[in-house]
């Protein structure tokens, strides 16, 4: 797979959507059992993982453990790549930033925010957006007014592009970590013996 679209500048959404189509992929082959699950259940299951995250990086913090800070990240941000494919939401599609690679786009975004310590702003954002979102599901179960799924659809994009700040603060090389973490949990399925062959 490659996200490297070359030199030339390419829009936020032509980007984003190509690294989506590239985890839909990779759940299709690795997380079929979640993919299974009705959109109400599995929007529950990437919440949950965002809380989980959101405890990991505190620990992070505690220890001022920046490597476990950029492997969180990655993950957080594999799980709003799969959170924004379940909603069918394009990332990228209100981004007027250009840029030559995921990498290029997310240092851009890091550029623009006020990143002052990687630690406090990846949490502080975590908690916040997952925690409206958590409500934002939670109403659904108590039919509440109001329209949870665009809630749902704002607070992905916002995850999603304070996670890429957050990663580009941190120089990390998104395209080869994202591959590696997707590998990694592919060799786990007995598919995956199909595709390497």
């Amino acid at each position: 797979m490659e996200f490297n679209l070359g030199s030339t500048m390419r829009s936020a959404e032509a980007i984003l959507l190509h690294v989506q189509s590239e985890q839909l992929a990779h759940d299709r082959l690795a997380h079929q059992d979640i993919l299974n699950l009705d959109t109400h259940t599995r929007l529950k299951h990437m919440t949950l993982h965002f809380l989980k995250y959101a405890g990991k990086i505190a620990q992070a913090r505690i220890n001022h453990d920046v490597s476990t800070l950029s492997n969180v990240l990655i993950d957080v941000f594999i799980i709003c790549l799969a959170t924004a494919n379940t909603l069918n939401v394009s990332l990228g599609a209100n981004s007027s930033i250009t840029a030559s690679s995921l990498d290029n786009f997310a240092n851009k975004l890091a550029e623009l925010t006020q990143l002052d310590d990687p630690f406090e702003q990846a949490l502080t954002k975590l908690v916040i957006t997952s925690g409206k979102m958590a409500k934002s599901i939670e109403s659904t179960d108590h039919l509440e007014r109001g329209n949870p799924r665009a809630e749902l659809e704002d607070l992905i994009v916002e995850l999603s592009m304070d996670t890429l700040a957050s990663i580009g603060s941190l120089k990390i090389s998104i395209q080869t970590e994202i591959e590696n973490r997707w590998r990694f949990v592919e060799k786990k399925s007995i598919f995956s013996r199909l595709v390497s062959q």
